[in-house]
């Protein structure tokens, strides 16, 4: 019975030798196609150097002319993680990682391929319940380095091949120095070293045997064998560590058994040796970019990334401003004193102000209050949330202008439209319907019924190319329809900063630039580590951002944002936005040199009961704070080619003397055109009649001439709506009329 089961183990040893063999041939001539090389650049440096953070002095920020000033509060660390030389360790600990790890690391040349085989027989059959993987402490490195620890057989192929050219690439000694600095040991602890000073309040040469074995003995399941947490479980492994020590003639019996007796003492007070300090909203930004960058060009995992950040001395030159950015942290820290609650909670909030030249992230903040901890979740940069309203100009309005598909005061009726199953839809806020208005004053009070009459002039195809130009990304399976595209109700949101830097264009001539909270990284030696140099792409003609520029001045000065108060200080256009059931508020606003987005919404989305809009409330007190009265006030620059021409407020035509004797006064105001686009008929709508003014209906037969009165009607005829009135009806020479 024995040796049947030891013919079915060799057997097994061999199949599995040639099922490999199999699976190389099949798989690897399409693995060595692909990049399997690990960028090791930053690696090999094993730099300890703090990671400082410049910004610059400008003299003209949008041509970089200005010197770097490092923000020395914004130097950058990292808590439990430090990096050593192989010489300043204890023999014994990188014996015991190598014992229970990898036995033959020193023979192999990446891949044990013995072990490899074992591993696969052990997976069949469990022969060994402790059985040690098929991994080399080669592999682990790789598998720590590019986060990779998809279960396929092209991921374990595509790390064999890796281990083998790292084996090139290092020496032994480099590569055991770079997986013991690296390795993860529970309680957020990279490395060795930070090991063994939060467990054991010692350098790792002062390590005894027995520790060794401890920290050694986590690799294999960190939470379950963490010595803090589960003490038990830890001193089972402990144990099997010593017991591969002693059979590989690292120690002798006798350390063996004073090992084995030992007794491991760990830090008590764990919690307290893991605070820091408090990393600003911008600087988690920085660090989460950067991170992104470094992953994608140095094919390594993002976690990998952020520590060689943390601890790499890097230099990262910033787009930041800090005396806003101080500003922006002062005005959160004090919300609920700008901002009633809400239901009787303060809501949540985010801000990003962004040069709209270079769209540099100058400042930001992810939530309110004092910000207390590090890594969080931060809310202008990840939160995803529909935009609402907000959406329009980038979706709706500024493509139909740019394609001449409407102009400033083209006219649209202000009435929903009768669905299938006769509803109507859709519904403004507040629920009135106003008839004839004009697109500019749409976009200044926020009409729905316009916004979605205009999108199906623009075609949804048109507006989605549009929304991608200005880097806003839509779900094409779940929001090409009217409700996501002119009401803003995206099904997977977006970012506050991608909204934020979409408006960019409407200052800078049509044109925007990837955001980014950097503009190059180099190395404590200055060698460049990153060039974020970004392209500028023209979204939309300069002069349809100015014609959208003097729409959004509107909703400020006349419209849904008119109690911003900063208006006084400097010129500013915007739009508010409010997602279903009032669970999101947004405002995006901007000035002659810089663009302000903030939103306001609970994490968790339910609705909130502000009658107006706490972001316009936030942005006016930023604004207020950067902006002063003795300052020069700004507007906006007009370009050449635009032309500035009266329209009939009820045709959006050239208005006739008539235009000027409606009932509601002159319908005559001021719109903003280009020649291929400005209106060249005159107004078709107004009709001039004579009303009796006693009873102000058409006067008919005789009437004294004192009760005569010379105005303009509304050439329309509305029939008679159950579920809705419209408010120019009562100015239409079909209302007037007697019966």
């Amino acid at each position: 019975m024995i040796k049947s089961k030891k013919s079915i183990v060799a057997w097994t040893v061999v199949i599995s030798a040639i099922s490999l063999i199999i699976i190389f041939l099949m798989v690897g001539l399409n693995i060595l196609t692909r990049e399997n090389r690990i960028d090791l650049s930053l690696i090999k440096t094993g730099s300890t150097s703090i990671t400082k953070i410049y910004y610059f002095d400008y003299l003209d920020r949008k041509n970089r002319v200005g010197i770097p000033v490092e923000n020395v509060e914004e130097r950058l660390f990292f808590e439990n993680s430090e990096w050593i030389s192989i010489h300043e360790m204890n023999r014994n600990l990188i014996n015991a990682f190598i014992s229970i790890e990898d036995k033959r690391f020193y023979q192999h040349s990446g891949v044990d391929w013995l072990r490899t085989s074992k591993a696969i027989v052990n997976h069949v059959f469990k022969i060994d319940k402790n059985g040690y993987g098929g991994s080399t402490i080669t592999q682990q490195l790789i598998k720590n380095l590019t986060g990779d620890n998809k279960v396929s057989i092209e991921r374990k192929i595509k790390e064999i091949f890796r281990a083998i050219n790292l084996e090139k690439e290092l020496s032994k000694n480099e590569i055991l120095e770079s997986y013991l600095n690296i390795v993860y040991l529970s309680q957020n602890c990279y490395g060795v070293s930070a090991a063994s000073n939060l467990y054991f309040n010692k350098s790792p040469e002062e390590l005894s045997i027995a520790e060794c074995a401890t920290l050694a003995s986590i690799v294999q399941n960190p939470k379950k064998f963490d010595p803090y947490l589960n003490p038990k479980n830890n001193e089972k492994r402990r144990n099997i560590v010593l017991k591969e020590m002693l059979n590989q003639g690292y120690i002798s019996i006798d350390e063996y058994e004073r090992a084995i007796e030992e007794e491991i003492v760990i830090n008590k007070d764990i919690a307290k040796e893991r605070s820091s300090g408090v990393y600003s909203w911008y600087t988690e930004a920085i660090i989460d970019e950067i991170s992104q960058d470094i992953s994608e060009n140095y094919n390594v995992s993002k976690e990998t990334a952020r520590k060689l950040i943390l601890k790499g001395g890097l230099n990262i030159y910033s787009t930041m401003n800090p005396k806003i950015q101080k500003n922006l942290e002062g005005i959160y820290e004090k919300l609920p004193a700008y901002i009633d609650s809400s239901n009787g909670t303060f809501p949540e909030s985010s801000c990003v102000i962004i040069d709209p030249f270079t769209s540099d992230i100058i400042a930001l903040v992810g939530g309110k209050d004092k910000k207390t901890s590090n890594l969080i979740f931060n809310r202008a940069t990840n939160a995803k949330r529909p935009p609402g309203s907000v959406l329009k100009p980038l979706s709706v309005y500024s493509p139909g202008i740019e394609e001449n598909l409407f102009n400033y005061s083209t006219v649209y009726d202000d009435t929903p439209l009768k669905l299938s199953d006769g509803k109507i839809w859709p519904q403004n806020s507040p629920n009135r319907y106003r008839g004839l208005v004009p697109i500019c004053y749409a976009v200044e009070r926020s009409i729905n019924t316009v916004a979605v009459k205009a999108l199906l002039d623009v075609g949804i195809d048109k507006s989605v190319q549009y929304l991608n130009k200005f880097g806003i990304t839509i779900s094409e399976s779940l929001d090409k329809n009217e409700s996501s595209l002119a009401l803003g109700q995206l099904s997977n949101g977006e970012t506050l900063l991608n909204i934020t830097n979409a408006y960019s264009a409407f200052v800078n001539g049509g044109k925007i630039t990837k955001p980014s909270t950097y503009l190059y990284v180099t190395d404590n030696f200055g060698n460049l580590v990153l060039d974020n140099r970004r392209e500028e792409r023209q979204v939309i003609s300069e002069k349809t951002s100015y014609i959208m520029t003097r729409m959004l001045k509107n909703v400020v000065d006349f419209g849904t944002a008119s109690g911003i108060c900063a208006k006084d200080l400097v010129s500013i256009a915007g739009k508010t936005g409010t997602s279903s059931d009032n669970c999101d508020k947004w405002f995006i606003g901007y000035t002659p040199n810089l663009v302000c987005g903030v939103w306001t919404g609970f994490d968790n989305p339910k609705p909130m009961s502000y009658s107006s809009n706490p972001s316009c409330r936030i942005f006016d007190e930023v604004i207020k704070s950067l902006y002063s009265s003795e300052d020069e006030y700004v507007d906006f620059p007009e370009p050449l080619g635009i032309i500035e021409q009266e329209f009939c407020f009820d045709s959006g035509m050239i208005p006739k003397e008539k235009c000027l004797k409606d009932l509601r006064g002159n319908r005559a105001y001021i719109g903003y055109y280009t020649k291929d686009n400005i209106p060249k008929e005159e107004c078709n709508v107004h009709i001039e009649c004579i009303i009796d003014s006693k009873d102000g209906l058409i006067a008919e037969g005789y009437i004294p001439f004192w009760r005569r009165r010379r105005v303009s009607l509304l050439n329309i005829h509305r029939e008679k709506q159950d579920e809705y009135s419209v408010m120019d009806s009562e100015y239409s020479v079909y209302k007037r009329k007697r019966k």
